[in-house]
């Protein structure tokens, strides 16, 4: 059994140290970027926040705590551009999560020997996110998972939202398995985010923060 999970944690691990390798050079070259004046700043901030928005769109790459450093350097002026570039971010992983083939899928998971959730993936490929839902609710009787499915906007949103949440792939990734999953509508998968990523440059744009 152990011989069996070893190959997926240790994949688990790479996926999170490269996660944070991006972060920490990202976060650098900010800092850099904001010591090498204010020349050309509305520009360096755009290049900036453009590498931001696509490094946020990889799963395990903590995209908030990017966010917060660009926030801490560039102020309040640069929150709703910040803000901006994490919904698009994740909006493009979800999007490509939600163009996965299902049979790729399902090939990595018989890869992982998981033969059962295989199946399912190619039960619910072409199935509406309602559908998926019903369906899900006859495959168990935790009442955990039935209350995970019933509330999964509010869970995902929160999980976007949790301190560390790059153990679970961060943002990128909830998103990415969101789309994968066909249980979020794209507008409710959209108007999730929207109140999700609000809170932080919100309070920032309200207070005024200058660094």
């Amino acid at each position: 059994m152990i011989r069996h999970w070893l190959p997926l944690l240790l994949i688990y691990a790479i996926l999170i140290a490269f996660g944070l390798m991006i972060s920490d050079q990202l976060s650098g070259a900010i800092a850099q970027k904001a010591e090498a004046g204010a020349s050309g700043m509305m520009w360096m901030i755009g290049l900036v926040c453009l590498i931001y928005m696509l490094a946020s769109a990889i799963p395990f790459v903590p995209g908030a705590e990017i966010g917060l450093g660009l926030i801490a350097v560039f102020g309040a002026r640069s929150a709703l551009l910040v803000y901006g570039c994490m919904i698009a971010a994740l909006s493009l992983s979800y999007l490509i999560g939600r163009l996965v083939p299902a049979d790729w899928l399902a090939a990595a998971l018989r890869t992982l020997r998981l033969h059962k959730p295989a199946a399912l993936v190619h039960e619910l490929a072409d199935l509406p996110p309602a559908a998926c839902e019903a369906r899900l609710r006859n495959h168990t009787s935790n009442r955990f998972l039935l209350a995970l499915l019933g509330y999964r906007y509010v869970a995902l949103a929160l999980a976007i939202n949790l301190p560390g949440n790059t153990v679970l792939g961060g943002g990128g990734g909830l998103a990415l398995f969101a789309g994968m999953s066909r249980l979020f509508s794209p507008l409710g998968f959209l108007i999730t985010l929207l109140i999700a990523v609000a809170p932080i440059p919100l309070t920032v744009v309200m207070m005024g923060y200058q660094p």
